[in-house]
Formats: structure tokens, C-alpha cells, sequence
């Protein structure tokens, strides 16, 4: 399989993968010939990217399911304790399975550890070393499964996203530090799903706390092998929001703000999303205007920028509205299990359930755009910030306002650009002789450049403001140079750097290197061990880790230039 290229780095090839992609380019083929020209256009031409084309019209993107509300009690009754236990992680993955061919994105747990404290109670399962020695014996086979079905589309896995820290019940913390210890204790080939730490003072940040031990036993793994990520409850970003209510994807998707209802994930999802090509702005505005100041281009910029985020946003009404012609019976696992924040009727519309969800608007390449208009990275001076600053703050309000005009979940969203981080540069090339697009990729979301040499202190301080702005998601990441095992303090001191500065959702890479002959493990090019060159290389890529040889040409290229961000 090496040497094969896919649009996202999760995909392996296999006869049915093939035929799903022969499928897949036929239909987003037809879905552009059907849609507006307008809309069309600008996707073609790179200026926009219309995320999960086939699915438009068709289905919704992610969900933080809600578990409880559909849960099959009745069913489980009469089962004994080893089989209600087992019959739990049976729906589990029951349910992954299903909403994998109902929905294109991912899919989360919010409290995966408070609701197995409370399926425990409300199947009345006894704490005893049994029904918990088979409970452990479940998570880590879930766990392994996460990992290794690449059953979606007979090519990818599943993304599942587990958001834990919270419980502080016998069940529950055991739940949580099963799956930690497993993760840390397993071998590197197991990196999914990805998991959630989220940190919260009085539940588990500080000595004291009566989850304390468990964000220590966090640290630890993420030490050995870059998860969990961790969502920060203390952060001025996060201050207002409920912990047990607010969850977030691992690949940055944060669904919180509802105009409908309560502040809250569980239960909620996004619809879809739309990124915009931030440095093919800039390099129209400086081909056309350069000789002109920086604030006049900037002007020129934000315009520019108004005109795609308006069609960005009438096609995600559109995309909503196409949504709402579906029938509850088009969300057949949704509607059995009323995994959303309200019931699908069996009869009559879908609004009321997807009202609930957020429509996105995208950006990528903010780095490479102030580079265009100043001649400079925007984290290397002052006046760059501001200028960076200043187009996040005009992105928020745009869309803040459409989401006062329309009444609908309008957001902001950091996209994680896996495919469209090779895709955008490689179209800019075809028409602009610049370094930025000459590269190879551009720099996710409002993130500083990976080769900056940045502290990783001084990363957060400059990536901080923006999380405050991107509340459709974001994630601030620090780079080590290799495994920092034995030293979670180092792990620590970013992640309360992170939330006095503000940051929202944080992550911690480093390269993670495994000999395939041997099992030898560390950071290499030959085996010290055996001097074998047969690596398996495990990088991080949008929110999730994995295998590097099938990564996009984009996010290999970014690979290529990752420096550390040294202490």
C-alpha cells in the first residue's frame, strides 16, 4: 500500500475503499454541476473549499451524541451483570457503526466516564471487582476496536473522540484511568481514539481534587504517546461554559452557543462547514495594489474576505435547507437512539432537531496571508500581530453578524485543513510565484508557522488571543523534539501557561518512531537497536494521530519543516 495518496491520512486502500472512491468523485462531481455557479466557481477555483461535498444535501457532518437518552434500559433489564456490562459496550459500538453511514464526520462521547457511572446505576451493575474487572476488560477492547476497524467505507477508521475527567464516582474514575493506563501502556501502534482531558480546578487540577491522581495519570500518557489533548474548563474562553455539558472533537470542532437553547455539546452537532483560502486574498490584493500601504491593502483584504464569506454563508444555508427536505427516516440510528438534543419525529420536519446544530465558516493560512500583505510572519513583530489580529476580529464579527441576522448557529471556525493545507497552495502555484504557496502547504488555521523556533511559551502567548475569537474551534499545539517520558512537569507548566493566556483546547507533539522489525521505539531514521529501516512513523494530523507514510502531500510537506518549539 505505500505510495498511495488519499484525502485524508486514515484511509487505507482495499477493493471496497476503491469502489467507495470511485463513487465518492462521481458524486461530488455532480453535486458541483448541480449547485449554483457562484457557488461552484470559487470551490473550483481554490478560493473556498465546500467540506464533505458528497454529503451535501444529504447529512449533517459531527455529533456529541447523547448517550443516555435512547439507551436501550428496558432491553438490558434482566441481563446479569457480565452481560449488561459487555451488552453496553456492544451498543457502543453498535451505535459508532451506524451514525459511520449517517453522518460524514466525527463522533463523540462528551462524558464518557460520567455515563458509564450512570448506565452502571440505572442498570443497577454492583461495583464489585468482577462487574469492574469485566468493565475494564471492555474499554480496553473498545478501545482497541476504535483503533483498528477501518470498517467505515471498508477504508477508514471511525473518528471517535472520548471526552473524560470529570467523574468523580467509584465507576466512573475507574473508567477514566482504565482508559488512560491502557493508553499509556499500550504500544505505539495504538493511537486512536483520541481522548479528552478536561481540566477543571475543584475536579481535578490542582493537589487536593478529588481527580487529581487521574490528571497526573494523564500527563503521563501524554508524555509517551501525545494523548489525551486537553480541553481547559479554567480558561477565560471556557469560564461560563458547564464542564459536564461542553465536550469538543479531537479534530478542534467545538459546538457550544445555541440560539435555540441551552449553551451546550451534548446532544448537538455541527452541519457543515466552508474554509476560505486566506493567502489567495492576500496574494490578489498585493498583485493588484502592492505598491500600496499596508493598511489600505488590508482594507482591500477584509473586503475581499466579506464577498467569499457571504457566498460561503448563503452555501450553508443552502446546504441546511437541502438538509431539512430529508425525512426522519433518512437518520434511521439518530432517530432510534435520539442521540441529538431533541427527538426526530416520526413524521413531520427536521428543523427542530437541526436548528440545533452549527454552520461554519473556515479559514486557513492566516500565517501566510499577513506574510503576503506585510512581507514578514505575523508572529514575528508586533505591528504582524495586530494585523493577524485584526483580520480574526473582522472574521468573528462577519459572522457573528450573520448569526444575529439569520437567527441560525453561525461560527468561526480554525480549520484543521488536512486535505485542502496541500490542495489551496498547490492551485495558488498554478498562478502566483510566491514562497508561501511554493512551500508546499499552508499553516492550519490562525497557528504561527511550524519551523517559527518559537518557545513553546511563547507560541501559546501569541496563539492565545485567538481562541477567544475561532468558537467554532480551535487548538493550540507545542512542538517537542522528542517524547518528554519521565517529565510531566515540562507537560504541566504549557498546560498552565495555556490557561492563564486563555487557550481553549491544547495539545502536545513531538515525533514517535517504532521499528517494525524489532519494537524498538524513540525518534530515528535506523533502528539503534537493530539498524533496522523499516519505520512505522506516527505524527499528529488534524487532531488525530497517525501513520505518516499516509499523510496528504500538503501535511508531508508540513511534516518536513515541524521544528521543535524549544524550551
Amino acid at each position: 500500500m505505500k505510495g498511495i495518496q488519499f484525502d485524508n491520512a486514515a484511509q487505507r486502500k482495499t477493493y471496497v475503499g476503491v469502489v467507495y472512491e470511485a463513487g465518492t468523485r462521481a458524486v461530488q462531481e455532480r453535486v458541483l454541476r448541480e449547485l449554483p455557479e457562484r457557488f461552484a466557481r470559487l470551490h473550483r477555483e481554490g478560493r473556498i473549499h465546500i467540506h464533505d461535498l458528497e454529503a451535501y444535501g444529504q447529512t449533517y457532518n459531527c455529533l456529541q451524541m447523547d448517550v443516555l437518552r435512547g439507551f436501550p434500559f428496558t432491553r438490558l433489564r434482566d441481563y446479569s451483570p457480565f452481560r449488561k456490562v459487555t451488552a453496553i459496550f456492544d451498543h457502543f459500538r453498535n451505535v459508532v457503526v451506524k451514525l459511520g453511514n449517517e453522518q460524514s464526520g466525527g463522533i463523540g462521547f462528551p462524558n464518557f466516564d460520567i455515563d458509564l457511572e450512570t448506565l452502571f446505576e440505572r442498570l443497577e451493575i454492583p461495583a464489585t471487582a468482577d462487574a469492574l474487572g469485566v468493565l475494564k476488560d471492555s474499554i480496553e477492547a473498545f478501545i482497541d476496536w476504535c483503533n483498528e476497524a477501518r470498517d467505515r467505507c471498508g477504508q477508514t477508521t471511525y473518528y471517535v473522540s472520548l471526552n473524560l475527567g470529570l467523574a468523580t464516582g467509584p465507576v466512573g474514575r475507574f473508567a477514566t484511568r482504565t482508559v488512560l493506563e491502557y493508553f499509556r501502556d499500550s504500544s505505539l501502534g495504538v493511537i486512536k481514539p483520541n481522548i479528552i482531558f478536561k481540566l477543571k480546578k475543584g475536579v481535578n487540577c490542582v493537589p487536593g481534587d478529588p481527580n487529581h491522581d487521574l490528571f497526573e495519570l494523564a500527563q503521563e500518557s501524554t508524555c509517551r504517546k501525545m494523548i489525551p489533548t486537553y480541553l481547559l474548563f479554567d480558561s477565560s474562553v471556557n469560564a461560563d461554559s458547564s464542564p459536564a455539558l461542553v465536550a469538543i472533537m479531537g479534530c478542534r470542532t467545538r459546538v457550544v452557543a445555541n440560539v435555540h437553547g441551552e449553551n451546550r455539546s451534548v446532544g448537538r452537532g455541527n452541519i457543515d462547514y466552508v474554509s476560505i483560502n486566506l493567502p489567495r486574498i492576500a496574494l490578489e490584493v498585493a498583485r493588484d495594489h502592492g505598491t500600496e500601504a499596508t493598511g489600505s491593502k488590508l482594507r482591500r483584504y477584509k473586503e475581499a474576505w466579506s464577498a467569499l464569506a457571504e457566498t460561503a454563508k448563503d452555501i450553508l444555508v443552502d446546504r441546511y435547507q437541502r438538509l431539512l427536505r430529508l425525512t426522519p427516516d433518512d437518520f434511521p440510528c439518530n432517530q432510534t437512539f435520539r442521540l441529538w438534543l431533541e427527538d426526530f419525529p416520526r413524521d413531520g420536519g427536521l428543523e427542530r432537531v437541526f436548528r440545533n446544530g452549527t454552520l461554519s465558516i473556515g479559514f486557513i493560512g492566516l500565517s501566510e496571508a499577513v506574510e503576503v500583505l506585510t512581507g514578514e510572519k505575523y508572529h514575528a513583530s508586533q505591528d504582524g500581530r495586530e494585523t493577524a489580529l485584526d483580520i480574526a476580529r473582522h472574521m468573528r464579527a462577519t459572522v457573528d453578524g450573520y448569526r444575529k441576522a439569520l437567527n441560525m448557529n453561525f461560527t468561526l471556525l480554525a480549520s484543521s485543513g488536512e486535505y485542502i493545507s496541500g490542495r489551496f497552495p498547490a492551485l495558488d502555484r498554478e498562478r502566483f510565484d510566491h514562497q508561501v504557496c511554493r512551500k508546499g502547504f499552508y499553516t492550519n488555521s490562525f497557528h504561527v508557522e511550524v519551523d517559527s523556533g518559537l518557545s513553546p511559551f511563547r507560541k501559546i502567548e501569541i496563539e492565545a488571543p485567538f481562541h477567544a475569537l475561532a468558537n467554532g474551534g480551535c487548538i493550540t499545539y507545542v512542538e517537542f523534539g522528542s517524547p518528554p517520558v519521565g517529565n510531566k512537569e515540562a507537560v504541566s507548566e504549557i498546560i498552565s501557561a495555556a490557561v492563564e493566556r486563555g487557550v481553549n483546547y491544547l495539545g502536545v507533539n513531538f515525533p514517535l518512531d517504532t521499528c517494525r522489525w524489532c519494537g524498538e521505539t524513540g525518534t530515528f531514521d535506523r533502528c539503534p537497536k537493530c539498524s533496522g529501516t523499516d519505520i512505522q512513523r506516527v505524527r499528529r494530523v488534524s487532531g488525530y494521530l497517525e501513520d505518516l507514510e499516509f499523510f496528504t502531500p500538503g501535511k508531508k510537506s508540513e511534516v518536513a519543516r515541524r521544528r521543535p518549539n524549544p524550551s
